[in-house]
């Protein structure tokens, strides 16, 4: 599957890296000071971050959330890069204090982190603006399915138009609800009870009825959703 190869690829990158990082640092006769060891370490850190944000980012949710999880990874690998980069002029650098790196490197993973929680919490709250938008589509969508379905159900071409007729109407309503739209959406459920009814008993008059109330109820419930937005 997609998410178990983006997430066997995100951590082959990071081990890939990891290998050869430190292959350089103890080929390179570079000082085993302080300098050193702090610049290590901290790269180290900087790789298995990298590395488990990439496991989180690829997990088994939904292509949709792990979308949103791709900024997480993206502030993860220029953490990387960046702490790389201070590692390494740390261990060039022997003449500088380790305390001085240790300070930079902790500054560097305290930002990493505000950053990866600042992102996470927006990934949050979008997945719940989401889950919010699709509950209140959900009515209308719900409702043409209904109608389209007993479109099918009738023989009669004049009734046929005047169902396909309703279901344009459904279609291009205002998809969003909201509890102020509760009283005429619970009518609007009614009559489709009513027309649903009405179809199963071939009541061509009372089903022209029905579509008819049933436009006008629709023409109010958008009326109001323009004055609630």
């Amino acid at each position: 599957m997609t998410f178990f190869r983006n997430r066997k690829l995100s951590l082959a990158a990071v081990f890939i890296i990891m290998a050869v990082y430190n292959v350089i640092v103890f080929i390179i006769p570079f000082s085993r000071g302080g300098g050193f060891w702090s610049g290590y370490g901290f790269s180290m850190l900087a790789m298995l971050i990298t590395a488990a944000v990439g496991f989180y980012t690829f997990d088994k949710e939904g292509w949709q959330s792990r979308f949103y999880r791709m900024p997480l990874a993206s502030v993860a690998w220029r953490y990387l890069i960046i702490q790389l980069i201070a590692g390494f002029l740390q261990m060039i650098l022997t003449f500088i204090p380790y305390k001085y790196g240790i300070a930079v490197n902790t500054v560097i993973l305290g930002a990493c982190l505000v950053g990866l929680i600042a992102m996470n919490l927006t990934k949050e709250e979008i997945e719940h603006i989401d889950k919010k938008i699709k509950e209140k589509v959900f009515y209308i969508k719900s409702l043409l399915v209904d109608v389209e379905g007993l479109s099918d159900k009738v023989s009669d071409e004049s009734v046929k138009k005047v169902l396909k007729d309703l279901a344009d109407t459904i279609k291009y309503s205002d998809p969003m609800s909201n509890p102020q739209l509760a009283t005429i959406e619970n009518k609007i459920e009614v009559k489709v009870v009513a027309l649903a009814e009405a179809v199963e008993n071939t009541d061509n008059d009372a089903i022209k009825a029905f579509c008819n109330e049933l436009q006008q109820l629709f023409a109010e419930r958008n009326r109001k959703c323009k004055l609630l937005k």
